[in-house]
């Protein structure tokens, strides 16, 4: 439940937008620099740190404290005065959240390490369920007259009843590996050497099999809200779509993706989770190819939802593939992905840049590119270090 929260949570953000801008009277670039840019920055040098602890210290603190700072910083979006006091609570609950989500979902792939990958389909499922239901919320809020404050408002109670709940739910011990390449770090209390952070760091980055399943990972970002906004944009100038059928054709992708996420945990009772994302991958990307190429809409609408349905698998195979390359350290693993998020914070900006000088078509051809490269790396990762996590 923690991940749909949180998309709900990122829904009073981004669904709300437009409103926080007018009342804000932000240019689209203040914006985005109030919502993206400053959780962003200061999210890449502190979540390292943050998540190697939570490799040592007790985790329940870290979620539980993570979404009660959540709810806070809800509130305080929901009383922000101006825009930098909105762009301090924003950031404030971005970091939190990698405490109070992510390192949840960490928490829960180290508890079920022979069941990774359905755990995390159960996972990705209930966010996209959280995806769906987020405008429902700001357009019923809206629809008897509360603006975005009280969406801040409503799930900073909802946060803050969660963090309580998790705060009596059962937690795994932190886990202490042993550094051999850092014999002057201090001794733990069992008796075994706990490596230094940026120890815990190197060692984490040395792995290369880990690196690849989390570049596989990254990758993934490209067929989220990126490509939703790009084939709005496409539907309306090539297809002559209008809302009406943009929004149908958007929430068919949104539908089938629930769908296809509903049946990955019993796909993977028969099949091994490396060649389901490789042959997700493939069938994304050529789904992706031929609906670019259609120029009938009830087509593209049928190949937008196999996009989806094919699209959906990949972050939580990729992402319990990570988990197993580094096992029982599941805070160095999210550690480690912060490596690729420059490529993830400048990648819409390229995107955009080519959208608008070259044609939609030509980035949604590179983000088709995702996809291609992910069951590229499934193989070649599969092939190199056999099977990476073990079957129930």
């Amino acid at each position: 439940m923690i991940e749909l929260i949180d998309e709900l949570n990122a829904g009073a953000y981004f669904v709300g937008s437009a409103a926080i801008g007018a009342s804000f009277e932000l240019s689209h670039q203040g914006l985005v620099a109030v919502l993206y840019l400053a959780p962003a920055a200061l999210a890449l040098v502190l979540e390292p740190v943050i998540f190697l602890l939570a490799d040592r210290w007790p985790r329940r603190a870290f979620v539980a404290g993570g979404l009660a700072t959540m709810a806070l910083a809800s509130l305080a979006c929901a009383l922000a005065p101006t825009p930098v006091a909105l762009a301090a609570a924003i950031t404030v609950g971005a970091l939190a959240g990698s405490c109070g989500v992510e390192l949840a979902q960490a928490t829960l792939a180290d508890l079920h390490p022979d069941g990774r990958e359905q755990v995390l389909a159960r996972w990705t499922l209930f966010g996209a369920v959280g995806d769906l239901a987020a405008p429902l919320l700001v357009a019923v809020l809206a629809g008897v007259g509360l603006g975005w404050r009280t969406g801040f408002a409503v799930m900073a109670a909802v946060l803050a009843a969660w963090a309580v709940l998790v705060a009596r739910a059962p937690f795994p011990a932190p886990t202490r590996p042993a550094a051999p390449d850092a014999p002057d770090a201090p001794d733990a209390p069992d008796g075994e050497a706990e490596p230094r952070i940026l120890d815990a760091l190197r060692a984490a980055l040395r792995e290369r099999r880990l690196l690849g399943w989390l570049a596989a990972t990254a990758l993934c970002d490209l067929l989220d809200e990126l490509l939703v906004l790009l084939a709005a944009v496409h539907l309306r100038d090539q297809l002559g779509a209008g809302p009406v059928a943009r929004s149908l054709v958007l929430a068919g992708h949104v539908l089938a993706a629930i769908a296809a996420l509903a049946v990955l945990e019993r796909l993977l009772e028969r099949h091994r989770p490396e060649r389901l994302l490789a042959a997700a991958a493939v069938a994304c990307a050529a789904a992706l190819v031929a609906w670019l190429a259609t120029p009938w809409l009830w087509l593209s609408a049928i190949l937008f939802a196999v996009v989806g349905a094919t699209a959906a698998p990949l972050y939580p195979l990729a992402m319990a593939q990570s988990y197993a390359a580094l096992p029982g350290r599941s805070g160095a693993v999210h550690a480690a992905a912060r490596v690729f998020t420059p490529g993830s914070l400048v990648l819409p900006w390229l995107l955009a840049w080519l959208a608008d000088h070259v044609g939609t078509q030509a980035a949604l051809a590179v983000i088709a590119a995702g996809p291609a490269s992910i069951a590229i790396l499934a193989v070649a990762l599969t092939a190199r270090g056999g099977a990476s996590s073990p079957r129930v």
